[in-house]
């Protein structure tokens, strides 16, 4: 047995060591029958396992990669691969990315065989992130071979930008790719899913037709749900997490906690995710029960519609709940509500039904406030089954839905804005950031003395308009680190159908603006090259802070909402960075609408009709 490592830098490693064949069993034989199955053991010493860990990252939770460098050490494989995404990161502060690097590597020396470290958008996206990595382990990029198998380790934000890799890299994959003409089976370990994503750059074509005519398998992490995808006939997977943010709703979902276990063949590699609660193959999730997934559940067909009001205090409403089977499969659907002591309800509420394609489940609802303290928030909890049977395998998903109560706000109807940054022709801002703040990461905020803002929404005739204004005591602006880590808002909008932005569904991904004034006077925004066509926004320092004003043409949200948009759902966050602290507080208007506390519906708007 022979291994190579070698690194872009150009330095090669090589040791060899000697494989002896291994006996058969000795056994006494009888001549008719004997209780085992055969003598043919499964010791091939070309055959090895290794383990891959995935992402620890947006706010990792503590003591699970603990957990799983603990596990790993049980099953003893031969060696630990990553996917990236190993520290919080997204600093320019060196400090903090020593200390977070520390503590990484103190998980790593309890390991009992090598780990290979990948460079993720957490690890490597400013150019002191890569300066530190580069002092500590070198190459982001290398490759090395282990039983005449080529692996690829490749960095997806190789230009200290996420998702972007650079020329130089490419060519270089394209050589080693060409130096191992003839492996057993290839590897590639990379970050993000460059396949599964619009890619700008056109780089990761280049790679993946290099790898043409060999048998491979590419390995990726940063979407945090796990999914199979098999492009011409070899198999691609995004692994979940080991620790990172996630709805754990569970395999079929794609979000869990696990490691990957990987046993290489002549055939190729055998994969078993080894969740923390069980362990589950390769085809935990793959295209065709996303598909589904997306179509049954997180498209709104299956969620329940929050209860909207516009006047006064809620008395009663009707909830009309429909459930289309829109796969190609009969499907099984279990229901029970748990009525809570705000309101009552009338109306079959439990229940078992199966739905052929392309039927649909009607169930109405009368639903009354039961209570002098209940205004508003999470009315009733429906817990739900759902199965289907393919080619034999039985596919279940269950989880909760949450009957809410929204108070449904007006959007003004004004004309002749100017998105400048001046809010003057704005008059006084109708919303404001909520007294006890909800927030993740990390809990750095001390109140409105600290920061706050107010904002409004309108519309103009042509356009959606929504003004910001930012109270903050101490603004940390910089054109280095990331906006949602320095001082910067976000602001979301949805515009698709009401059954749709209703929910709370975090995988489906509306408009989103983060935006926050230079330090040199210009506007900084992420993401500003996919903004809708015919967008404008404005950001600026003011005396107190910052203002800014965001523009969003009539033709985006009549697309998003499939004819005249009628409504929206927005949600504020602001982001406080003090320059004191190495942390960001994360302050929502609404909570966050992918957290379990999150009221669906909430941040509702409906369009006023002008007269």
């Amino acid at each position: 047995m022979a291994s190579s490592v070698s690194a872009h830098s150009g330095h090669d490693h090589s040791s060899a060591s000697n494989v002896k064949d291994l006996p058969r069993v000795v056994i006494q034989e009888s001549d008719t029958v004997n209780p085992w199955t055969g003598l043919d053991l499964n010791n091939d010493p070309s055959n090895f396992q290794f383990a891959i860990i995935t992402d620890n990252t947006t706010g990792g939770r503590e003591g699970v990669l603990e957990d799983a460098f603990c596990k790993l050490n049980w099953l003893q494989p031969e060696f630990v691969m990553s996917v990236g995404d190993l520290i919080q990161g997204y600093t320019t502060d060196r400090k903090q990315l020593e200390y977070e690097w520390d503590e990484f590597e103190g998980f790593v020396e309890k390991l009992e065989m090598p780990f290979f470290y990948v460079a993720g958008n957490h690890d490597y996206t400013n150019p002191v992130m890569a300066e530190v990595w580069k002092e500590r382990y070198g190459a982001s990029y290398y490759s090395f071979v282990y039983h005449d198998v080529f692996c690829l380790v490749l960095n997806s934000n190789d230009e200290a930008r996420p998702h972007a890799m650079t020329q130089e890299q490419v060519d270089w994959a394209v050589a080693e790719i060409e130096k191992h003409p003839d492996p057993r089976w290839t590897m590639v370990f990379i970050h993000t899913p460059l396949w599964d994503r619009n890619d700008p750059t056109g780089k990761w074509p280049q790679i993946e037709e290099a790898l043409q005519g060999r048998d491979f398998t590419v390995f990726a992490g940063h979407h945090h749900r796990y999914v199979k995808h098999s492009r011409k006939g070899k198999e691609f997977f995004t692994l979940a997490t080991t620790g990172g943010n996630s709805g754990l709703r569970g395999p079929r979902f794609g979000e869990f906690d696990h490691v990957v276990w990987v046993t290489m063949t002549d055939e190729g590699p055998i994969l078993a995710n080894l969740i923390l609660e069980g362990i589950w193959d390769e085809n935990v999730r793959d295209e065709e029960v996303r598909q589904v997934q997306s179509a049954l559940i997180d498209d709104g067909s299956l969620a329940l519609q929050p209860i909207l009001f516009r006047e006064g205090r809620f008395d009663r409403g009707q909830l009309a709940f429909r459930f289309t089977n829109d796969s190609d499969y009969p499907v099984d659907f279990e229901m029970q509500f748990k009525q809570l002591e705000n309101v009552v309800i009338k109306g079959k509420r439990s229940g078992s039904w199966r739905l052929p394609p392309n039927e649909v489940l009607t169930l109405d609802f009368d639903v009354a406030n039961a209570s002098d303290d209940f205004s508003e928030g999470i009315a009733a909890e429906m817990q739900w089954k759902l199965a289907f049977d393919r080619d034999g395998e039985a596919i279940r998903f269950e989880d909760s839905e949450s009957l809410s109560v929204v108070r449904e706000l007006p959007i003004r109807t004004e004309a002749d804005f100017l998105v400048d940054g001046d809010l003057k022709e704005w008059g006084s801002l109708s919303y404001r950031s909520p007294e006890v703040a909800d927030w993740h990461y990390h809990r750095r905020w001390e109140g409105e003395k600290d920061s706050r803002f107010e904002f409004d929404v309108a519309e103009d005739g042509e356009n959606l308009l929504v003004a910001v204004k930012v109270f903050d005591d101490s603004l940390a602006l910089s054109e280095e680190d990331a906006l949602w880590a320095q001082d910067s808002v976000g602001v979301l909008i949805d515009a698709r159908p009401q059954r749709v932005r209703g929910s709370n569904k975090a995988d489906r991904r509306p408009l989103f603006f983060n935006i926050a004034p230079g330090p040199n006077g210009d506007t900084r925004a992420r993401g500003a090259g996919s903004y809708p066509e015919g967008s404008t926004y404005v950001a600026r320092k003011t005396a107190l802070g910052y203002a800014l004003e965001i523009s969003v043409p009539f033709a985006y949200l009549d697309e998003q909402g499939g004819g005249d948009w009628d409504g929206i759902r927005l949600n504020v966050t602001l982001n406080d960075k003090d320059l004191e602290k190495d942390a960001v507080a994360r302050i929502f208007w609404k909570p966050s609408w992918n957290r379990d506390d999150a009221v669906p519906g909430a941040g509702s708007f409906y369009r006023v009709e002008r007269e």
